[in-house]
C-alpha cells in the first residue's frame, strides 16, 4: 500500500515502481481507528491501532522495476488493512501480465491483495480466461503468484476449450511454459466431432502450445459413439472401447492415444483385448500399433495371438504379426508358430510365413514348413512352399 512517507494515498509523493500503486478514478477515503471506548479510562497497555482505508471505484495495479505492468485490478468498493497488509476487493476484474504482455483475464465475487501485491487471491464465482490458447478456467479460488509465474484454481474447477472440456480438483497454469497441470479427478474430453475421447486420470499436465494431454500415473481413455458424452445419459452415448495403462498421452491435434507400461485396450468391434507395454491408437485412421510384445484375444472366437510386434487395421479387420508370432485355438487344443503371421478377420483365416511349426491335440499331429494358411472356423491348415514334415505324435 502507500509508502511510508506518504500518509495519504492521494499525496503527491514518489514511490519505487515495483511498489504496490493504487490508483483511483474516485476516491472515498475513510479512516476507522479501533481504540479503547470513549469516556473509559484503560490501565492495560495502549492496544494497536488499525486503519482501514475504503475507497470506491478502485484500481489496483503493480509495476515491475522496468515499469511493466505485472497485474491490474478493479473494484467497485476496495478496502485496505494497513495491520494485515492486505486489500480487500469486491466484485474484482482485471488483468494478468507476464513480461509485460497480457496473459488473462480474471474476474470473481471476492478478492484480496496481499503484501503490495506479491500474491492476488480470488474467491467465489472464478473465472479466468488464457488469452494464448482460449482455455477458459472456472472454479471457488484463484491464485495468483507473480514471480513464481503460477496461476492456480481450485475447488470444482472447469475448463473449456476449442479441443477439449477439462475438470479437476485443481489446476496449476504457467504461462511460460505454457502448460496447465491438473489435480484430482481429473477428465478430459475432447470437443470436435467423433470419434470423441475421454481421458481420466488423478495427475494430467496439459502442453497448450502441442496441444496434448499426457500423465505418469495410472489412466483410462475411453471412445464414445457422441459428440458430447457428458451431456447425455450412459445409454444414449455408449462407450464403444477403452484403453488403459499406468501413463499414458492424448494428442488432441492428430486424436492418437499413446499408452505404455501395462497396456490394455478393449476394442467392441471386433470384440478383441490388445496387452502390450506400449500401444498406439490412431483414431481417425483406426489402427492399432505396438513396438513392444503383443498378446490379441478375440473374445467370441477364444483365438489367441502373441507377437514382437504388431500392427491392426480396424477398418479392413486385418491384423499383422512379426516376430516369434503364435496363435492358439480351441476347439482341437492346436497351437501354431511362425516369423510372421496375418489374420485376416472377415474369412477367417491366418497366413503364417517363416519356420511354421502347427501342432494339434486331437488327434496328436505336428507340421513344419515355411508357409501356411489357416482357417479358423474349421481348424484345417495347408502347407505351401518347400518342404513340409508332417509328425505324428504318439
Amino acid at each position: 500500500m502507500p509508502n511510508a512517507q506518504c500518509p495519504m494515498p492521494n499525496a503527491q509523493c514518489p514511490m519505487p515502481l515495483n511498489r504496490f500503486l493504487l490508483l483511483l478514478s474516485l476516491l472515498l477515503s475513510l479512516m476507522s481507528c479501533v481504540g479503547p471506548e470513549a469516556g473509559k479510562q484503560d490501565s492495560e497497555p495502549e492496544r494497536e491501532i488499525e486503519k482501514t482505508l475504503t475507497f470506491t471505484d478502485a484500481t489496483l495495479e503493480q509495476v515491475n522495476e522496468s515499469g511493466q505492468t505485472l497485474w491490474k485490478v478493479r473494484s467497485p468498493t476496495a478496502h485496505y488493512n494497513d495491520k494485515k497488509k492486505i486489500t480487500f476487493a469486491q466484485t474484482p476484474d482485471g488483468e494478468l501480465f507476464q513480461d509485460g504482455q497480457l496473459i488473462y483475464r480474471i474476474k470473481a465475487k471476492n478478492g484480496q491483495v496481499y503484501d503490495n501485491g506479491e500474491k492476488i487471491l480470488l474467491q467465489e464465482d472464478i473465472v479466468a480466461t488464457d488469452l494464448q490458447s482460449g482455455a477458459v478456467l472456472r472454479g471457488e479460488e484463484l491464485e495468483w503468484l507473480p514471480e513464481q509465474d503460477l496461476l492456480i484454481v481450485r475447488k470444482n474447477v472447469t475448463g473449456t476449450h476449442p479441443k477439449v472440456n477439462i475438470s479437476a480438483d485443481e489446476g496449476r497454469v504457467q504461462s511460460r511454459a505454457r502448460q496447465m497441470e491438473l489435480l484430482g479427478n481429473v477428465v478430459a474430453t475432447t470437443q470436435e466431432q467423433e470419434p470423441t475421447l475421454q481421458l481420466r486420470s488423478e495427475q494430467v499436465v496439459w502442453l497448450l502450445d502441442k496441444e496434448l494431454v499426457k500423465s505418469d500415473r495410472p489412466v483410462e481413455i475411453d471412445r464414445f459413439s457422441c459428440a458430447n458424452p457428458q451431456d447425455g445419459k450412459p445409454e444414449d452415448c455408449p462407450r464403444s472401447d477403452r484403453a488403459k495403462a499406468n501413463r499414458g498421452e492424448m494428442n488432441l491435434e492428430t486424436k492418437i492415444a499413446t499408452l505404455e507400461q501395462a497396456a490394455q485396450l478393449n476394442l467392441q468391434s471386433p470384440p478383441l483385448n490388445v496387452d502390450s507395454e506400449s500401444i498406439v491408437w490412431n483414431l481417425p485412421k483406426e489402427k492399432v500399433l505396438s513396438e513392444r510384445s503383443l498378446t490379441v484375444l478375440h473374445r467370441e472366437k477364444q483365438v489367441v495371438f502373441n507377437g514382437d510386434r504388431g500392427q491392426l487395421d480396424l477398418a479392413s479387420k486385418i491384423f499383422y504379426l512379426t516376430g516369434n508370432v503364435s496363435s492358439t485355438m480351441p476347439q482341437r487344443k492346436s497351437d501354431m508358430e511362425a516369423d510372421m503371421m496375418t489374420w485376416y478377420l472377415p474369412k477367417d483365416e491366418i497366413e503364417a510365413e517363416g519356420n511354421v511349426v502347427y501342432r494339434q491335440g486331437n488327434p496328436p499331429l505336428q507340421l513344419t514348413g515355411s508357409k501356411a494358411v489357416g482357417q479358423i472356423k474349421n481348424e484345417t491348415i495347408l502347407f505351401t512352399g518347400g518342404d513340409v514334415v508332417t509328425e505324428v505324435v504318439p
